[in-house]
C-alpha cells in the first residue's frame, strides 16, 4: 500500500503523536486520532470485531485538500 499524507497543515508536526490523515492507493483514507475507549454504549452493534472508532477534531477533515 502506497499512502501519501494529506493532513491540514494547521495539522502537521515535526515530532511526536499528532492527528493525521493519509490517503491510500486503494481509495481509502488512514486517520490518525484518539481511540474512544467505550464506543459500545454511542455506536451499539455499529462497530465491526475488525474495527475501532477514532475521534479526530472538525478541521482535521474540513482542511483536507487532495489533488
Amino acid at each position: 500500500m502506497k499512502i501519501k499524507d494529506v493532513t491540514p497543515l494547521a495539522f502537521s508536526c515535526i515530532e511526536g503523536a499528532c492527528h493525521g490523515v493519509y490517503e491510500t492507493d486503494r481509495g481509502t483514507y488512514l486517520i490518525i486520532g484518539n481511540k474512544v475507549n467505550s464506543p459500545d454504549n454511542l455506536l451499539s452493534g455499529r462497530i465491526g470485531l475488525d474495527e475501532t472508532v477514532i475521534e479526530v477534531p472538525f478541521d482535521l477533515i474540513r482542511g483536507i485538500k487532495t489533488e
